[in-house]
């Protein structure tokens, strides 16, 4: 399967959050240059990620949509049925990502026994109330009570579900097309791919990465060190490879992949050549959708798309828009 790119929306820090016109802009680059999607993260500390999907909606006509929304925020029904409103206003273009975080911060303190039994039962109601079907639903569980719920839906293609790895298997198993595996070493990657897959073949994986480009190599190292806060040096380096010309690849933990502190996603930093390539080795390793990262700016969008997007057609790995 081709590569797909969604560009994350920094949506989670205050100074852009409430910045309505730089998501309009963000999102128009991101389908301009000829990306797959956008990832339009929620919690605690982020805008509404079902408001803005819906007011991206009027201001895009192909980018995929994929909208993070916290299982707390929302009663199961209430999601299904603004999930169906934001896919029929988007001409089905709506991707759903229920992370597991930040229980606490909305008010849930189940233990994680508690916790897997009531994302399943969630999940259940969900999947329910998203397939097509006139009548309405009746449901009786532990955590969730629903008498006639859904009697309106239309038919409509339920959204594609994303669970984070730290769910349990048999809920992704049951219920998501998309795993998003936690940040981590491609090695570390490669492994959980292969004994995912041991039990769930058609599984696909998703991951998160930085995004630094240069039009030299030393150029896109100085850049990273510009941008990043560097920490103070650990006692033990994390970098394996005797490529320290710059004091900032002391971090770099595999040819082009930075990473300043163990669980943050890796950063790409080189130049569009070397980022190609190093994307084509994460698609052989499994993953098959790459969330960017890369800041707020346009012309970082414009950027991958004109210089390494097309480099990655040329292989075959990245579908043409």
């Amino acid at each position: 399967m081709p590569l797909q790119f969604s560009w994350l929306m920094p949506l989670c820090t205050p100074d852009w959050a409430a910045r309505p016109g730089q998501w309009i802009q963000l999102a128009q680059a991101v389908e301009y240059a000829g990306l797959d999607g956008l990832w339009i993260p929620g919690g605690a500390l982020c805008a509404d990620s079902l408001g803005v999907a819906a007011a991206l909606c009027a201001h895009t006509r192909r980018v995929q949509l994929s909208v993070s929304v916290p299982p707390e925020v929302m009663l199961p029904a209430a999601l299904a049925t603004t999930l169906q409103s934001l896919q029929s206003i988007s001409g089905h273009r709506v991707q759903l990502h229920l992370p597991n975080a930040e229980r606490s911060a909305f008010g849930e303190w189940l233990n994680r026994d508690q916790r897997s039994e009531r994302i399943g039962e969630y999940l259940d109601i969900l999947q329910q109330l998203l397939a097509a079907n006139n009548g309405g639903l009746d449901y009786q569980g532990r955590y969730f009570q629903l008498e006639n719920a859904g009697v309106a839906r239309r038919e409509l293609p339920a959204p594609a579900l994303v669970l984070d790895d730290s769910q349990s298997q048999t809920l992704v198993a049951a219920h998501a097309q998309t795993c998003l595996l936690a940040p981590g070493h491609p090695h570390w990657l490669a492994q959980q791919i292969q004994g995912w897959r041991q039990s769930q073949p058609d599984l696909e994986f998703a991951c998160t990465f930085g995004l630094i480009l240069g039009d030299s190599e030393d150029l896109a190292w100085e850049t990273a060190a510009t941008l990043l806060p560097v920490p103070d040096l650990p006692d033990e380096p994390l970098a394996t490879l005797p490529r320290a010309r710059h004091p900032l690849r002391q971090w770099e933990v595999h040819p082009n992949l930075l990473q300043l502190q163990p669980g943050q996603p890796l950063i790409l930093v080189g130049t569009p050549q070397q980022v190609a390539t190093r994307l084509q080795e994460l698609h052989g390793l499994g993953l098959s959708h790459l969330i960017l990262e890369g800041g707020p700016a346009v012309s970082e969008v414009l950027r991958f798309g004109e210089q390494v997007v097309p480099l990655l057609r040329k292989e075959r790995l990245h579908d043409e828009q």
